[in-house]
Parts: structure tokens; C-alpha cells; sequence
């Protein structure tokens, strides 16, 4: 397999930038769904990025070593 086409297969598993648009409308609607209550758009921005928090305590702990599965 030449660079050429691993370059193509990697760019083929990554999503789209309408993709990467559209997650966060189908989150906000999931958690409206799940929650039984009706947050705007703004009050979703102004709260505390909580799952990519926890991403960047999981990255650091593997970093560090300590990211071993119980």
C-alpha cells in the first residue's frame, strides 16, 4: 500500500466537517431528551465542558503512567 492511499483510507475514517457540525446539535438534543428540559443553545455554552475535562484527566493519567484498566 503506497502513502498515497494510506493517506486516503485515514482521511475516509475521519469525519467531515458537516459531520463534526452536526454532533454537537445531536448531544444537545439527547441531553434535552434525557433531562426533560428545554436548555437554549447559549446556556449549553456556558456550561463547563465536563466530557472534555475528563478526556484531558484520562490522557494526562495515561501520560503519566497511570492509566492501567481495572
Amino acid at each position: 500500500m503506497s502513502i498515497g492511499q494510506l493517506v486516503e483510507a485515514l482521511a475516509a475514517e475521519q469525519p467531515t466537517a458537516a459531520q463534526r457540525a452536526e454532533r454537537p446539535a445531536a448531544d444537545r438534543e439527547a441531553v434535552r431528551r434525557m433531562m426533560g428540559v428545554d436548555l437554549r443553545d447559549e446556556e449549553f455554552e456556558q456550561a463547563p465542558d465536563v466530557l472534555g475535562n475528563l478526556y484531558k484527566i484520562a490522557a494526562e493519567r495515561v501520560r503519566a503512567g497511570k492509566g492501567t484498566a481495572a
